[in-house]
């Protein structure tokens, strides 16, 4: 319903249309990521593969104007031409995507490692997102920088588990000693490189790799997790 007329109004958006737009798209793609409600738009509409509306309306109103341009003129647009006119407007969303995602105003380590991606993250036919899986791809979830930073429910954002001196999903991932035979199991399924990057790189190329990082990040979310997640969850 967002995008209904959007071949008239597109050309007439504002930056206050857009804010005004973007704003029921964000809770649309928390929700469709499961994420925390403090994820970002552009973090949000990215791991959604929902690129930003005021785009999608300039694909919908490229395919009117060259329909209206055939009618114009007496002709019928078949739906070959009208598929091939389609899918040229989404090539060229994608890559006003891409731009628009060089200097992202938030969530910057989720579009560094996906954006590099992104034509094969939004047409992937493998792989869903999971509540603990999004944590690791936003950091936002249970680690000590999130919690001491924007939930306000931990004193320092160290580790409890290794005791470094701030506690992310970079951390989580890479270097806790916590998590060595969780890791070391990952790690001979996706390679040793674990940057953020490369281990989207290698969700990508196989769901046997999608699946080995999420269960990665559903295992590192239990035992010593468990108190962490109750803070961001306390017991009614």
């Amino acid at each position: 319903m967002a995008l209904y007329g959007a071949p008239i109004w597109c050309d007439a958006l504002t930056a206050k249309n857009k804010t005004l737009l973007r704003r029921p798209q964000r809770v649309i793609a928390v929700r469709a990521i499961r994420g925390y409600r403090t994820v970002s738009w552009t973090a949000a509409t990215l791991l959604a593969s929902d690129p930003p509306w005021e785009l999608q309306a300039e694909v919908l109103a490229e395919v009117y104007r060259f329909r209206s341009s055939l009618r114009a003129r007496g002709q019928v647009p078949s739906a070959d031409q009208t598929a091939r006119v389609r899918a040229q407007a989404q090539r060229a969303l994608i890559h006003w995507w891409k731009e628009d995602l060089e200097s992202p105003a938030a969530g910057p380590e989720t579009v560094d490692a996906i954006r590099p991606h992104l034509r094969h993250w939004v047409r992937r036919r493998h792989g869903v997102l999971t509540f603990r899986l999004t944590q690791v791809l936003t950091g936002h979830g249970c680690f000590g920088k999130y919690l001491h930073q924007i939930a306000r429910r931990e004193v320092t954002p160290a580790c409890h588990e290794c005791g470094a001196p701030i506690d992310t999903a970079r951390h989580t991932l890479e270097e806790c000693a916590a998590w060595g035979p969780q890791r070391h199991a990952l790690v001979a399924v996706i390679g040793g490189d674990l940057s953020l990057s490369s281990v989207v790189r290698c969700m990508l190329g196989s769901e046997r790799c999608w699946s080995a990082v999420a269960s990665f990040c559903e295992e590192e979310t239990t035992g010593g997790r468990r108190r962490r997640y109750a803070l961001l969850h306390p017991p009614q």
